[in-house]
């Protein structure tokens, strides 16, 4: 059975299209009335739904709001769309590009080839979570 879009909170096998599609028909939606809210054509957006097109940057923040993408589900939205975009992260490059310290920690991750373990240490740390 496959989970609806709205309950997914990581990554999985499905693509940015098939997140897409699947929150438009939860929200029973055609794709002609996606696309006028969206100011897309019905075949640009039906191309974003195959995987034949990558996800469009200029209209994410609408397509959130109008396929009503919260919480985690944000995240999840935003990974399969950088995914698309050849990991090309939207939510996420603009804070690094402002964020030296965070390029360094990065780069300092990436070469020390940080585990998830490592890095589930580190945001419960952020979260307050951390058993110091």
């Amino acid at each position: 059975m496959t989970k609806m879009a709205s309950e997914r909170t990581s990554k999985d096998d499905s693509s940015f299209g098939d997140y897409v599609k699947e929150r438009r028909e939860a929200l029973g939606k055609s794709i002609r009335g996606l696309a006028v809210e969206l100011d897309m054509t019905p075949a640009y957006l039906s191309d974003i739904e195959k995987g034949n097109r990558y996800a469009p940057e200029k209209h994410l923040t609408k397509m959130v709001e109008v396929l009503q993408i919260t919480g985690e589900s944000l995240d999840c939205f935003y990974d399969l769309a950088g995914k698309s975009r050849n990991d090309i992260f939207p939510d996420l490059t603009p804070y690094i590009g402002e964020k030296s310290l965070a390029r360094v920690a990065l780069r300092k991750a990436r070469d020390l080839n940080i585990s998830d373990e490592k890095w589930q240490e580190i945001i419960d740390s952020m979260n307050g979570n951390s058993e110091t």
